[in-house]
């Protein structure tokens, strides 16, 4: 028999289990988690040669470009209505590439607790990727691995500014439009000037929280402070910010840099430039404040939605006793209590959902088509990869993720499943090996009028639909 410490490691740390999976967790649950930490730099096989965002942006930048300059030919040619339906498809094909890979990562991944924390400090640095920022459209993956798993190792503040100097970031939260009020800039254009956007969220939903103490006063000191971290497009006059550096890259651009000290948080900030920025914000990270916010963030995410104050505590000590270590607070989550207790249970999200049962079905080929049905599974259930309705990312608690609504398409997705994997697979070959030994589910999945109807009911149950 499976301990039941197993089922936790693998879904409430993991994504899911896998058939045969348990034998290998039951010997240490612990041990099987901790010894995934340091693999959670290693980029998954799917990503390997894939091109830096940089370059993404740079192609995402001059396909706007060609459709700005069609839209704004008062006389269409044939061609250039063939180019834009080109330019379209691609941007349509593209962002379902990234989340049909993002997806087929997570249902692949040998390593998934590392491949969850990932996600968890992809969600808390969220993007959404669309439209309505065209030059960011294909370099979410890119994003995701270039400031969150490559600093898996590292501290927090070093993710932050990571993040913080990322492209994708500085263009999703507005801060490429952000000049500095007296500026050399903002002394040549009338109408434009500061944007708060970025550093708004950056107080409340990056480092100190809501209620973390900061004011008004802080959030435009932190928007001057940030002024000229921008992306190396070209301007109105069609110039890059700094011909020498990569097109699509981040850069420091003076001239839309707010000069004079800043006070942020009681503290002075002189005019150094793009260092200015990185002080400020290691300063955020090692704020006391950004401990707690971060430990109740982590806690809510895999303990329970209500997590003890307890366990908030615990990983609070550690990240300011570390300076945010994220090895170490990573650590200090698989040795709560508080997250091995079997009555705090957490709801599956629809992508926690997707993936488990997947991860669950032996032999299921994750082919274009298969990824296909998946991904549109997901935007059915307004959770596809880089579309979270906030800079908050996606929610964590269960009331928005157990509505009637929801539900329903839970079992729409259940009997696709049924019907696709075919009369001859049982449920009652895996239900002993993916979750915890029920006598009262043993039985009525050993009493179903089908094999369907076995499979219905056993991804349908409670024991499947929470992570625990």
């Amino acid at each position: 028999m499976a301990l039941y410490s197993s089922f936790i490691a693998a879904n409430k740390f993991g994504l899911g289990i896998q058939p045969g999976e348990l034998t290998e967790i039951d010997s240490d649950p612990r041990g099987w988690l901790l010894a995934q930490l340091p693999l959670a730099v290693r980029l998954p096989p799917r990503y390997q040669g894939m091109e830096p965002s940089a370059r993404l942006i740079q192609t995402a930048y001059d396909d706007y470009r060609a459709r700005q300059m069609i839209q704004q030919d008062g006389r269409v040619s044939p061609n250039e209505v063939q180019q834009f339906r080109e330019i379209r498809e691609r941007n349509a094909a593209f962002f379902r590439e990234q989340a049909n890979q993002r997806l087929a990562v997570a249902i692949e991944s040998d390593t998934p607790f590392a491949e969850r924390l990932v996600r968890f400090w992809s969600n808390h640095f969220s993007i959404s990727l669309g439209t309505n920022k065209p030059t960011t459209l294909y370099a979410g993956l890119a994003y995701e691995n270039e400031a969150i798993r490559a600093n898996m190792n590292g501290r927090f503040e070093e993710m932050l500014i990571s993040v913080a100097t990322h492209p994708v970031m500085l263009t999703y939260l507005d801060n490429i439009t952000s000049i500095g009020p007296n500026s050399t800039a903002a002394q040549q254009r009338n109408g434009l000037g500061l944007n708060e956007n970025y550093a708004r969220e950056t107080l409340e939903l990056h480092t100190l929280g809501v209620d973390g103490g900061y004011t008004q006063d802080d959030v435009i000191a932190l928007a001057r402070i940030l002024t000229g971290w921008t992306v190396n497009v070209p301007t109105r006059n069609g110039n890059l910010p700094n011909p020498q550096a990569t097109p699509g890259s981040f850069v420091f651009y003076p001239v839309l840099h707010e000069p004079g000290t800043q006070q942020l948080l009681g503290k002075s900030y002189f005019n150094t430039g793009v260092q200015q920025g990185i002080s400020a914000l290691r300063d955020l990270a090692r704020h006391p404040s950004t401990a707690y916010f971060i430990a109740g963030k982590l806690a809510r995410h895999f303990v329970a939605d209500q997590p003890p104050a307890s366990a908030v505590e615990k990983l609070a000590q550690v990240f300011a006793q570390t300076q945010g270590d994220l090895p170490s607070l990573h650590t200090a989550l698989v040795e709560l209590d508080e997250a091995w207790d079997p009555a705090m249970k957490k709801l599956k999200t629809a992508e926690d959902f997707v993936v488990s049962t997947t991860r669950a079905l032996p032999g299921v080929p994750l082919s274009d088509e298969v990824l296909k049905i998946l991904t549109d599974t997901l935007a059915s259930f307004n959770q596809r990869a880089f579309t979270a309705p906030s800079p908050a990312g996606w929610p964590e608690q269960a009331e928005h993720w157990g509505g009637p609504d929801a539900l329903l398409k839970r079992i729409e997705f259940i009997n696709m499943v049924g019907g696709a994997v075919g009369p001859d697979f049982d449920a009652r070959d895996i239900a002993p090996l993916i979750l915890p030994e029920d006598a009262d589910l043993q039985t009525a999945v050993r009493r179903s009028e089908s094999r369907t109807q076995a499979l219905t009911l056993l991804l349908a149950s409670p024991q499947f639909q929470w992570r625990a």
